[in-house]
């Protein structure tokens, strides 16, 4: 294999020789090392996933989709990532898709990684179009099923993503946008649900929370949109309708009730003083939510300012008058 070629994923790493000899304190030195890597190899590809970011931006503006795209740890990453914006972010927009899913998730079935075709098929079966960007996830950037999805999104005029962790990969020459952290070989030659993996996680946490903060379901760094679905959950709504508009705990409960334990509502009930309805229609006219719900708390301090600066000038006047 030539140089220029070769796969960095899959090179033995020098520092972990003789793995087997050493004691277990030896071992988790010898992985913490390495994996203090990832992080900086992550800062030094920040220009691309801001490029990646402004794309997803753009589809979920336009009604399209973020769609992950691997197989192995790459495709469970990706589903791992998706499914956790249901709860965190309220949106069922960013869709991860998986060589061989749902056994998959849990046992490996290493053959679905090698027929390009099963990923047209999976893609296909989603609905992908080309309002939709697709990030293709493959450590060694050659995996013959993401390369396949990868080729059929570009056929049918798709944004595409690419993130890998060999900057010699076939992948980036199918992304429109081409996300490198190079991490080096991994502690187990190959085993690249180590430093690759932990380099494609941090990379999808990136996208997904950047791109929703970017559309507007965050607010300051609330998640103002998560799914209230347990007393936890609920706990943490009311945390942040006394800290967002300085009521009562009582208030904050009792409000969150009555917006049907949607946060955004009634945050805006609150701030604007107006009904569960009223709120709704506002939320649904508005640009975005976070941009609704901060001209709303603007506004209701404001008014808090004005009378406690009413109310000092009242009380300053009748001092007056009593001297």
């Amino acid at each position: 294999m030539r140089r220029g070629r070769e796969r960095i994923t899959e090179k033995e790493n020098p520092a972990s020789a003789s793995l087997d000899t050493k004691t277990t304190q030896e071992i988790l030195r010898l992985i913490n090392r390495e994996d203090r890597k990832v992080p900086a190899a992550v800062a030094k590809a920040l220009p691309q996933i801001a490029r990646a970011v402004d794309l997803a931006v753009k589809a979920l503006a336009e009604g399209g989709r973020l769609i992950y795209l691997g197989a192995g740890t790459s495709g469970r990453l990706g589903v791992l990532d998706a499914a956790e914006c249901v709860p965190t972010f309220g949106t069922d927009r960013v869709v991860g898709v998986m060589a061989g899913a749902p056994a998959a998730m849990f046992r490996p079935t290493e053959v679905s990684e090698d027929n390009p075709r099963q990923a047209e098929r999976d893609l296909r079966r989603i609905k992908l179009e080309r309002r939709d960007v697709l990030v293709g996830i493959s450590a060694s950037g050659r995996t013959p099923y993401t390369l396949g999805g990868m080729r059929y999104a570009k056929r049918l005029g798709a944004r595409t993503i690419g993130l890998t962790s060999n900057p010699q990969a076939p992948l980036r020459s199918l992304a429109d946008v081409a996300i490198v952290p190079v991490v080096g070989p991994e502690v187990i030659a190959g085993s690249t649900r180590m430093k690759a993996g932990t380099a494609q996680k941090l990379v999808l946490n990136m996208l997904s929370t950047a791109s929703m903060v970017r559309r507007g379901r965050v607010l300051s760094n609330w998640m103002i949109n998560v799914q209230l679905r347990n007393r936890k959950l609920r706990a943490r709504a009311q945390a942040i309708l006394m800290k967002a508009t300085g009521v009562s705990a009582a208030t904050a409960a009792e409000t969150l009730k009555r917006a049907g334990y949607q946060l955004p509502v009634a945050l805006l009930m609150l701030g604007k003083n107006i009904s569960k309805e009223q709120a709704r229609r506002l939320l649904a006219r508005g640009p975005d939510t976070a941009r609704v719900l901060r001209a709303a708390l603007a506004e209701r301090r404001r008014i808090a300012i004005l009378r406690l600066v009413g109310g000092s000038r009242e009380r300053l006047a009748a001092t007056r008058r009593d001297l």
